[in-house]
């Protein structure tokens, strides 16, 4: 292959690879008194046991001796307000200061890496490997302590930011209250959560969903909410398509609750149920939760709040039977 012919490889990878959008991160450390950033479009969380996440740095980076000597590092993902804050990390010198960054506010968690202030979320890492990717290395981080908050992401795509449009936001919402879910997932599986805890939080948040979901849902998600019944009702002699649909039902009810808190709650339950579920599910007890939720689906229908909240007190009352505690 020519020099010509290379090239045009190299650049065609280029603008094909631009064409994927990304979020855009500050991958940062601290060591001996000195903080140290970078911006990065290559995160990826890649395990959830153990909690790993995973990034890409040029191996020329200097940013690279300062993660090997600490061990530690934080990846914060930046929301579109923080255009400043990438370009501050992205700029030739930038990303080193003594003790605070002169232009963005950090703070500190678990490990001591700055955490960006006001990041969409961030993930609190000690070392766990570093492998070779040619001109990069691939950083990859077990998470100690992870959260976010709520807002729209900064993206990046074929080499400018963007924004989301309105109809783009309104369908991220439900996006953000899932990274929402995911934090409190993270912290609830760094802590530990028996079963019986499990069943407690569901009695105490589900009801007062299905309650909320009678009031609030529109006829257009209350439809929606039939056919995923539906759809789970088709399935319940083979519990690996039947659990996540299952699931799902739960998720979606927080969502039409229309309380982000509830929504995200019901979302980061679901994670530590998906094994429990998993475990104790078969055709019969499938059966039985189908007709639950269609039950709880009338009520929500007949926009009944008592009877919603009553009928899922009910139906988790049933679940917990079947489970070991």
């Amino acid at each position: 292959m020519t020099a010509d012919e290379e090239q045009r490889r190299i650049d065609s990878f280029r603008q094909a690879a631009g064409r994927f959008a990304s979020g855009v991160t500050v991958v940062t450390t601290a060591l001996d008194g000195h903080l140290y950033g970078i911006t990065a479009t290559s995160f990826v969380s890649l395990s959830l046991n153990p909690l790993l996440v995973t990034v890409s740095i040029n191996v020329h980076s200097p940013i690279l001796d300062e993660i090997r000597a600490s061990g530690v590092f934080a990846i914060n993902v930046l929301g579109r307000h923080q255009q400043q804050v990438s370009a501050c990390f992205a700029r030739r010198g930038r990303g080193r200061s003594k003790e605070r960054f002169d232009e963005v506010e950090t703070r500190t968690e678990a490990t001591g890496a700055p955490v960006v202030t006001g990041a969409l979320s961030w993930f609190d890492c000690t070392v766990h490997t570093m492998l070779g990717g040619g001109d990069h290395i691939i950083l990859v981080g077990e998470v100690v302590s992870a959260g976010g908050g709520t807002g729209q992401p900064l993206l990046y795509w074929s080499g400018e930011y963007r924004e989301l449009s309105v109809e783009e936001e309104d369908r991220a919402v439900e996006a953000d209250i899932g990274r929402i879910s995911d934090s409190l997932s993270v912290q609830l599986h760094l802590h530990g959560m028996r079963t019986e805890q499990l069943l407690e939080a569901q009695h105490a948040v589900e009801p007062a969903a299905a309650a909320l979901a009678a009031r609030e849902a529109t006829d257009a998600q209350v439809a929606q909410l039939r056919a995923l019944v539906d759809e789970s009702e088709k399935h319940v002699q083979d519990a690996g398509r039947y659990n996540p649909l299952s699931l799902e039902f739960h998720a979606r009810l927080g969502l039409l609750s229309g309380n982000p808190a509830i929504a995200a709650s019901v979302g980061a339950l679901n994670r530590p149920r998906e094994s429990a579920y998993a475990v104790h599910t078969n055709a019969e007890r499938a059966t039985r939760a189908v007709g639950a939720h269609r039950r709880i689906l009338e009520a929500i229908e007949g926009r009944d709040e008592t009877a919603a909240r009553r009928l899922m007190t009910e139906h988790l009352g049933v679940v917990a039977q079947g489970m070991q505690c």
